[in-house]
């Protein structure tokens, strides 16, 4: 019959180099940081208490698996703490988007919202051209109004337009396709980038990820943003 001391409420057997260790590992020291480490602890103690005298245990091992112990709690700290900041920083963007609906984000699109006080957008010119067009069509793509402006720098050029047809008459506010080409000097039609303005709807947050519902019907992404107006 093997003898045993108690250790820390726990039965551990005496040294007796008569007996085999049992080959299988049994993880005994529980789940978290905290029970493994006061397991450890336990167990090193019953360990120094009980070991063959003349092979006693090399203190480098055990200062190593103290340091292992160690190191996995301040790593779990860690990934706590940052935990917990991604969380607030998640919380802060969203309440930043939500306090954006009603007024005007700046997107990469190719509709721009027309309401009691006209439309705006900027075209991204690519290089300097003579000429740029700006043209708006309706709902079933038919053109409704064209602009032209000469002498265009590279770079962004701000654009408005009041909500008049060709004819002159207004137009009823909604939605309307906007597109830019750039006419260089030989000719050359070259299609440019258009950022138009449109209402924001709704921020919504997708599996912690904000996203922002614009009045186009589309969901952009926070990166997509060129600004809020």
């Amino acid at each position: 019959m093997a003898l045993t001391t108690t250790v820390a409420g726990q039965q551990v057997p005496l040294y007796d180099p008569t007996v085999k260790p049992d080959p299988v590992a049994k993880n005994t020291l529980g789940s978290t940081p905290e029970e493994i480490r006061a397991s450890f602890i336990s167990l090193l103690v019953a360990s120094m208490q009980n070991q063959d005298p003349l092979n006693p245990t090399d203190s480098k091992d055990m200062t190593q698996q103290l340091a292992q112990i160690q190191s996995l709690e301040s790593t779990e700290q860690m990934n706590t703490k940052l935990d917990a900041l991604v969380k607030v920083i998640s919380a802060s963007q969203g309440y930043s988007l939500m306090s954006a609906i009603g007024r005007f984000a700046k997107v990469e699109a190719d509709n721009v919202s027309l309401d009691s006080a006209g439309a705006a957008a900027s075209v991204v010119a690519d290089a300097a051209y003579p000429t740029v067009e700006v043209t708006l069509t309706d709902s079933a793509g038919r053109i409704v109004a064209k602009n032209s402006f000469n002498s265009v720098p590279p770079g962004d050029m701000d654009f408005s337009w009041g909500g008049l047809d060709m004819a002159g008459n207004p137009l009823p506010m909604g939605l309307y396709g906007i597109s830019a080409m750039g006419v260089a000097t030989n000719g050359t039609r070259v299609p440019l980038k258009v950022n138009p303005l449109l209402k924001v709807d709704a921020a919504i947050n997708d599996a912690g990820d904000w996203k922002i519902k614009l009045g186009d019907g589309k969901t952009y992404a926070q990166s997509d943003l060129k600004g809020i107006y």
